[in-house]
């Protein structure tokens, strides 16, 4: 990793082991990363509980050194509008992945501050492209997503640390 000075990435976890807390939810993704088998996912709970990080940490563990070909970040809260979903997330989600992953990974930080309209395209987007992207949603509220953006997602629900 390249160095940084800030001092939550210079310190961020990089695999599954490093992660502190969150055992089950680690067991669990973990084997879905190794099965290939990831389901688009929703990550629930408090700011810094590792939502973000273990987001990236499965991304590298699928694509090793080509995970920023395959992966795109958004934060939500400030690209929260239907364009975004509709240009950003579509173009990305409409290509192929360049690894031997069949899929891409889109992460959205902050999910539960997209507009209704947008979760509504986002819903949509993620029927028409499961075939070549993944999508990990990151929300501090699950409930401020809409039922069928949930109904699609395998939902983790993080615990504060001690």
């Amino acid at each position: 990793m390249a160095s940084s000075e800030i001092w939550t990435e210079k310190y961020r976890p990089e695999k599954f082991e490093e992660i502190v807390g969150q055992e089950e939810i680690i067991k669990r993704v973990r084997s879905l990363a190794q099965g290939l088998n990831i389901p688009h996912l929703m990550f629930a709970g408090p700011a810094g509980t590792g939502k973000s990080t273990l987001a990236l940490i499965i991304v590298k563990e699928l694509f090793g050194n080509s995970w920023r070909d395959n992966y795109l970040e958004l934060n939500a809260s400030d690209e929260r509008g239907i364009d975004v979903v509709r240009q950003k997330v579509k173009d990305f989600a409409r290509t192929r992945a360049i690894a031997n992953v069949p899929f891409k990974v889109i992460f959205l930080d902050e999910a539960d501050a997209l507009t209704r309209e947008a979760q509504q395209a986002l819903r949509r987007t993620m029927e028409n492209f499961t075939a070549t992207c993944r999508f990990i949603l990151s929300c501090n509220y699950s409930s401020k997503i809409i039922d069928p953006i949930q109904s699609r997602c395998a939902i983790f629900r993080f615990r504060p640390l001690t």
